[in-house]
């Protein structure tokens, strides 16, 4: 058996979150990183977590820390990789003998960058039972080409780069447990106040995969099939969230929890029949909003629903590779709100070939649609997406960007990672500013905001959102 140490690298709020977010933003636990820690806790190791962005650890400590494992695990975010990188190389410097392997969505999409920077495995795709076999392995004492059995990972074999074969997706996805949340602080984590004005608000999955092939988006961790938890399995987590950890709501964050509406259906009809005192929120595209999912969702608890929108051109729909069009953006945002389902919409300004008119669209489309919350994301090009590889081809883009800087939550950038063409940085911040003053300050939703204060906490969420635009307005470019 192993001792394992599984570390979210250390990031400061700071460096999260810029422009003034940092009041209203989510904290959010390391799910992937507990759900390894279930599995081969339920296989006999022992694990620990540190959390350096729920908790202030620093470097330093990682390293004193590490230094009683046998396994090392370090998560691998592409916008946030560098930190990883300076936590292994410092575990390096300081000695350490046991392996360090890096899991994640960026180890999935540059294995052999991480290897050539202090990793030793890098796991590709879905981590627990690959991190499970390749911990056991070596704590049986297995070396190189003892290795390459081991479906799922990268490593360095006398000088060889070896990726071994994919491994198949984990079906069902019940047999894993629960995520080791007993390993969190969970004390320290919340969700946006623009996602929940209750707190304690806490964070789960009810599937992965999604249909979408969206160019901006990677597929290649979970896949484009969609799996679920089982209906009773979710309800237990629910009521683990509720009963264990104070839960008054819950974000699910799949990335489209009503792909397949039978089961979203038959998740619903169980939460609902558990009569949890929990509201929730699901993530969703726009193509799986009908009146009949949107139902479900409202008489199980469910008050939120973020949708994909994107922007306000069709031709950047099309290009986006999106499968839908604005009328069925307008339908499925009218549906909500005939049902009085709260909406949040994502849109994205700054996408290779845009243009300003382009930018312009989606600002008015937002206006249109006059969704309860509109979040203004400027792209960031990420590693194994088309959009990637189309940001390289025109505009102002290192595609290394992700080995010199943190990129703070891409709602409130304060420097653009890439700004198209005929186009200044300062130009795209002011666009992406003037965004969501011209969407929140229109005297209509200030008036609705207000009229829909129910409840100090509310009332406390709408002055926190406040003062971010506020600083956001006034902060730097």
């Amino acid at each position: 058996m192993a001792d394992v140490l599984l570390i979210q690298p250390p990031l400061s709020a700071n460096e999260l979150f810029t422009r003034g977010s940092k009041s209203s933003a989510s904290v959010i636990p390391p799910l992937g990183l507990a759900y390894i820690a279930a599995v081969l806790m339920k296989h006999g190791h022992k694990c620990r977590i540190m959390d350096g962005i729920a908790e202030s650890w620093t470097i330093d400590d990682i390293s004193r820390e590490a230094a009683k494992y046998d396994v090392v695990g370090i998560t691998a975010v592409s916008t946030y990789v560098m930190r990883s990188i300076e936590v292994a190389a410092a575990l390096k410097k300081s000695g350490l003998r046991a392996p360090i392997i890096s899991g994640g969505p960026h180890s999935t999409v540059e294995p052999q960058s991480l290897l050539e920077r202090n990793f030793d495995f890098t796991v590709i795709g879905e981590g627990e039972v690959t991190t499970l076999e390749l911990v056991e392995k070596l704590a049986a004492g297995a070396i190189g080409s003892e290795l390459r059995n081991v479906a799922g990972i990268a490593f360095i074999d006398n000088g060889e780069f070896v990726m071994t074969g994919a491994r198949d997706k984990i079906s069902p996805l019940d047999s894993i447990p629960l995520p080791a949340r007993e390993l969190l602080p969970m004390r320290e984590y919340r969700s946006s106040i623009a996602r929940s004005s209750r707190q304690p608000s806490h964070s789960m999955l009810a599937s992965r995969g999604c249909p979408g092939v969206c160019s901006f988006c990677s597929k290649k961790t979970f896949g484009t099939k969609v799996r679920y938890f089982s209906p009773e399995r979710i309800v237990e987590e629910f009521t683990v969230l509720k009963e264990k950890y104070g839960a008054r709501d819950i974000a699910v964050w799949d990335d489209n929890f009503v792909s397949d509406a039978g089961i979203a259906h038959e998740v619903c009809d169980a939460i609902r029949r558990k009569k949890l005192d929990v509201t929730w929120s699901v993530e969703a595209r726009v193509d799986g909003i009908t009146r009949e999912v949107v139902r479900d969702l409202k008489a199980a608890g469910c008050t939120y629903t973020a949708l994909g929108i994107e922007t306000g051109s069709e031709r950047l729909l099309g290009y986006m590779n999106k499968k839908t069009n604005l009328d069925r953006v307008r339908e499925a945002v009218r549906i909500c709100k005939e049902e009085k389902m709260l909406v949040r919409g994502y849109f994205m300004i700054g996408l290779p070939t845009e243009t300003r008119a382009e930018m312009e669209e989606t600002i008015r489309f937002a206006m249109e649609l006059d969704v309860e919350v509109a979040s203004f994301t400027l792209f960031v090009p990420l590693p194994g997406t088309l959009e990637y590889i189309r940001a390289a081809r025109s505009g102002t883009f290192d595609p290394d960007y992700f080995l010199k800087r943190i990129v703070p939550e891409f709602n409130f950038l304060d420097e653009p990672v890439y700004v198209p063409e005929g186009m200044t940085a300062d130009e795209l911040i002011s666009i992406h500013k003037s965004a969501y003053k011209r969407y929140y300050f229109r005297p209509k939703v200030l008036i609705r905001k207000l009229l829909a204060l129910r409840s100090p906490a509310e009332l406390a969420a709408l002055l926190k959102s406040g003062l971010t635009l506020i600083k956001d307005f006034l902060s730097g470019k």
